[in-house]
């Protein structure tokens, strides 16, 4: 009997880059990706987006209340995926602040937070060490989970035969210039940023470890020049744009 997918989201930031013209690489911007523990239960040493399972306190009502920036719309195309999709926005939002201290979140005047980079370090590692959750944090400090700055970009769920299974929800998130990465160094060694055909080309020589869903993934950013074709061109929002309809194999 097939194991249950847990619901997941991962997060693929985006930044401008000047393009390498020894690689012959014209892309205009880079992503950024994670290498896992040589320890991890799941997807050990692999480089990976950013992201990771669901959370009890994802699914509360203070946590719910505390999302702003979501367009009912793009809600309605993904009711397939969990009864309250707004819960995956959340997802994304906590995960990625708790392994690269990114925190996708704005007060209700729209301040930034480079003010607040030494205390987000602090929050980061008492939500990594679960003495605060997400929700904890923002409501001290007056902030909200900001959906707006997350594009929906796909779906992958785990193989039938996997002893592990998630249902993974993927977002498109720009670099906000105004914070810094910190790695969460329990879990991951390294974070790296490159076009997309250069992680390609460094998993086709075997310099980097890639899974299926990360690997279609950055085929699929390949195809454009600039973060701007990237969210023109990204399919509409629909839980039915799944990454496991693709070819299943690595070319």
């Amino acid at each position: 009997m097939a194991v249950e997918p847990r619901l997941a989201a991962t997060v693929v930031l985006l930044r401008k880059r000047v393009p390498d013209s020894e690689s012959n690489d014209d892309c205009e911007f880079e992503v950024f990706m994670v290498k896992r523990h040589s320890n991890a239960r799941f997807m050990s040493e692999h480089h990976v987006f950013p992201g990771g399972a669901i959370d009890k306190q994802d699914i509360i009502n203070d946590s719910k209340e505390r999302l702003i920036g979501l367009d009912n719309s793009i809600i309605d195309n993904l009711k397939e995926v969990h009864e309250d999709p707004s819960i995956l926005w959340i997802i994304a939002i906590r995960e990625l602040f708790e392994e690269t201290g990114i925190l996708i979140a704005r007060s209700e005047e729209g301040n930034s937070l480079e003010k607040k980079a030494k205390k987000l370090m602090k929050y980061q590692k008492k939500l990594q060490k679960k003495r605060k959750t997400m929700t904890e944090i923002l409501t001290k400090e007056n902030l909200y989970y900001y959906a707006n700055n997350l594009k929906y970009f796909g779906r992958f769920i785990t193989p039938e035969a996997s002893p592990i299974r998630f249902d993974t929800q993927f977002f498109l998130c720009e670099f906000p210039h105004d914070q810094s990465i910190n790695l969460f160094y329990d879990e991951l060694t390294e974070g790296i940023w490159g076009s997309p055909s250069q992680f390609i080309k460094k998993f086709k020589k075997g310099q980097i470890k890639l899974i299926f869903p990360q690997y279609l993934t950055l085929k699929r950013l390949r195809k454009f020049k600039t973060i701007e074709e990237v969210y023109e061109h990204s399919k509409e929002v629909s839980s039915h744009n799944r990454l496991k309809d693709m070819k299943l194999q690595f070319n």
